[in-house]
């Protein structure tokens, strides 16, 4: 969706969402079972630790101590933010979903009104295809039935017969 050098890529807010909830997943998973399902409010990072048998160093594993103890609270403002990241990533993308359908849809009455029965029910054009009303379009005949025959050899359902 764009135009003049504005755009936006609907796919890049799904992949970005989906993303951050991946890496919130994956960070879940690191955790030790017993607080795994916990660890979105940043408990358990304080029991992934060593000890000195593990590091070679009770100085190395004091030092991981503290890291974890400091770095709970830090994974627990992580996944909040990176939560409601996610969330504002998703609203985004479905407002300019509803943005672009409310365009398309006011664009088709627009065509409804130029080119269709002038006493047609407007708020029945947003349901018609633009294949359709390229076929409505064109003058009765062979040229709309040339034209229908065409779009439904592309694959759209024109309904006109001929």
């Amino acid at each position: 969706m764009g135009n003049d050098g504005f755009r936006v890529d609907l796919a890049a807010l799904q992949q970005a969402s989906q993303g951050v909830n991946d890496a919130i997943a994956a960070l879940e998973n690191e955790l030790p079972w017993p607080v795994r399902k916990m660890g979105n409010d940043g408990h358990g990072v304080t029991m992934m630790n060593l000890d000195a048998e593990q590091s070679g160093s009770a100085l190395v594993t004091e030092a991981l101590k503290r890291f974890c103890g400091r770095w709970e609270y830090g994974v627990k403002f992580l996944v909040e933010e990176g939560a409601a990241a996610a969330s504002a990533l998703t609203d985004t993308r479905s407002e300019y979903e509803k943005m672009e359908q409310a365009a398309i849809d006011a664009f088709k009455k627009i065509l409804g009104a130029g080119f269709d029965n002038p006493t047609a029910d407007l708020n029945a054009a947003p349901q018609k295809s633009f294949a359709q009303f390229g076929v409505d379009i064109a003058p009765e005949g062979m040229p709309q039935q040339a034209a229908s025959h065409v779009l439904n050899q592309a694959g759209y359902n024109t309904k006109v017969d001929g």
